[in-house]
C-alpha cells in the first residue's frame, strides 16, 4: 500500500465518524487524526495488520473477522492522542474554553467509545422465543443452506414464504398479534418483531449466500398502504437508558403525545441507532464488536402517551411504570454455522422482539382507535446476485 492518507481517511470515517460528529465535529479534529494514522500506518499498522488477517483467516476466505484489529487500533489512539491537545489547539486560534477541567470532561463524554449498547443487549439475550404471528410460523426453521433447499441453483425461497409476500401489513390486524406463552412475561403482547436468518456463501463446493428479514411492527394508519417500505421509525438507543424529559424535554406532554397518537399516522416501533446495520438490505458493518443486528425500541410517542421511564438497576432494555416493569426488548441469537474457512461460527438467526404489558397494549390501542390500528410487516429475501455484489465490495473496501 502506498496512499496511507487515503487509507487512513477512510479508517477514520469507517470507525470515528458518529463520535465525532455527536462531539460537534471540533476544528481540525478530524484533520489531525487522520495525519496521526497516517504516519502509524508505515510504521506498524500494515505490518501487524497483515499478521492479524493471516491469523484470523483463510486465503480464500470472503468474510472480514469480528475482531479488534491493528486498524481500529490506530484510529482509537490517534483520536486519544489529538483529543487531548484540543483545548491548546483551539486557544492558538483563538477559541477560549473557560474552566479546563469542564471542557476536558464534556469533551471525553462526547468522544469516548460507549459500551452500554452492547452490555444492555447481552443482558437481553434470551434462548430464541416462539412467539410470532402464526402467518410467520413456516419461519421458525432458519433459512437453508444451497444444498438443502431443493436443489434449485439461483432461485430459492421458504416453504411459506408465499403466503407473505408482497404484504405490507397482516391481514387480521392487531389480533395477528401474538402473546408471550410463557416465562415472566407470560401473556405480554408482541407489538414488534424482527429476525434475520443468514446462511453465508461457501467454497468447495461452491453455495450462494442466503439471507431472510422479517420486520413485523405496531402501527397507526388509515385505510391506505402506507407509503414507508418498512414498518420501522428512527429513534436513539438510549430511550432505554435516560428518561424522555432529558432526550427531548419537548415532547413529554402526555396529553399532546396522546393527541398524536390519536391522529398521526405513524409506526409505534422503532430501529434504533444502537444496531450494527440501518437498513434491511445493508450489509452488516466490520466494526462494532458486540453490536447486535438490530435494537429495538418503542417510538418516542409511545413512550410520552403512556408515562413510561427507564427501569432501574441492572437490566437489558426495560421500560416501567408505577406499577413496575412496563415494556422490554429481548435479543436473541444462534444456530451457529461455518462458511468453511478459518474464523469462529457465525449466528444463522440473530433477532429481537418487543413485548408491552397487556394492560398497557388496551390503552395504547384505545389511544389509535380499533380502525387506524394496524400491523405493520416486511419480509426481504436477498437474492443471490445482491448478496455476492456486497461481499465483493466488502472485499474491495478491506
Amino acid at each position: 500500500m502506498t496512499n496511507f492518507q487515503e487509507a487512513a481517511t477512510e479508517i477514520v470515517d469507517q470507525h470515528l465518524a458518529t463520535r465525532l460528529i455527536s462531539a460537534g465535529d471540533p476544528p481540525g479534529l478530524h484533520e489531525t487524526v487522520v495525519d496521526l494514522v497516517t504516519e502509524a500506518f508505515p510504521q506498524h499498522v500494515e505490518a501487524l495488520m497483515g499478521h492479524q488477517l493471516d491469523s484470523l483467516t483463510h486465503p480464500s476466505g470472503t468474510q472480514w473477522p469480528d475482531a479488534y484489529l491493528a486498524d481500529e487500533s490506530a484510529a482509537e489512539d490517534a483520536l486519544q492522542q489529538a483529543a487531548a491537545g484540543l483545548r491548546v489547539a483551539l486557544a492558538q486560534a483563538g477559541q477560549m474554553s473557560g474552566n479546563a477541567q469542564i471542557f476536558e470532561h464534556k469533551t471525553a463524554a462526547r468522544l469516548r467509545d460507549d459500551p452500554r449498547a452492547a452490555l444492555r443487549a447481552e443482558l437481553a439475550r434470551v434462548p430464541r422465543p416462539l412467539t410470532r404471528p402464526q402467518i410467520l410460523e413456516w419461519s421458525l426453521d432458519p433459512a437453508p443452506w444451497f444444498t438443502e433447499s431443493r436443489g434449485e441453483p439461483g432461485v430459492w425461497s421458504p416453504v411459506g414464504f408465499e403466503s407473505v409476500a408482497g404484504q405490507r401489513r397482516l391481514p387480521d390486524g392487531v389480533e395477528a398479534l401474538p402473546r408471550v406463552s410463557s416465562g415472566p412475561h407470560e401473556g405480554w403482547v408482541q407489538i414488534g418483531f424482527t429476525e434475520r436468518q443468514l446462511t453465508p456463501a461457501r467454497r468447495y463446493p461452491d453455495e450462494p449466500a442466503r439471507q431472510i428479514q422479517i420486520i413485523v411492527g405496531l402501527e397507526a394508519g388509515g385505510g391506505r398502504t402506507p407509503a414507508s417500505p418498512l414498518p420501522l421509525a428512527k429513534a436513539p438507543w438510549q430511550l432505554w437508558t435516560r428518561p424522555l424529559r432529558h432526550l427531548v424535554p419537548h415532547l413529554v406532554d402526555t396529553g399532546a403525545a396522546v393527541r398524536h397518537i390519536s391522529t398521526t399516522d405513524q409506526p409505534f416501533v422503532a430501529l434504533t441507532d444502537a444496531s450494527a446495520t440501518t437498513l434491511v438490505n445493508a450489509p452488516l458493518p466490520s466494526y462494532g464488536l458486540g453490536l447486535p443486528h438490530l435494537v429495538l425500541a418503542p417510538a418516542v410517542s409511545v413512550i410520552a402517551a403512556l408515562g413510561l421511564e427507564p427501569t432501574e438497576g441492572v437490566c437489558g432494555f426495560s421500560l416501567s411504570d408505577a406499577q413496575g416493569e412496563a415494556l422490554v426488548g429481548r435479543q436473541w441469537r444462534g444456530h451457529l454455522v461455518h462458511d468453511g474457512n478459518y474464523r469462529p461460527l457465525l449466528p444463522a438467526i440473530e433477532g429481537a422482539d418487543l413485548l408491552i404489558r397487556p394492560d398497557l397494549f388496551a390503552r395504547l390501542h384505545n389511544f389509535v382507535g380499533a380502525a387506524r390500528c394496524h400491523v405493520g410487516l416486511r419480509v426481504v429475501l436477498k437474492p443471490t446476485e445482491q448478496l455476492s455484489a456486497i461481499s465483493a465490495k466488502d472485499d474491495r473496501n478491506h
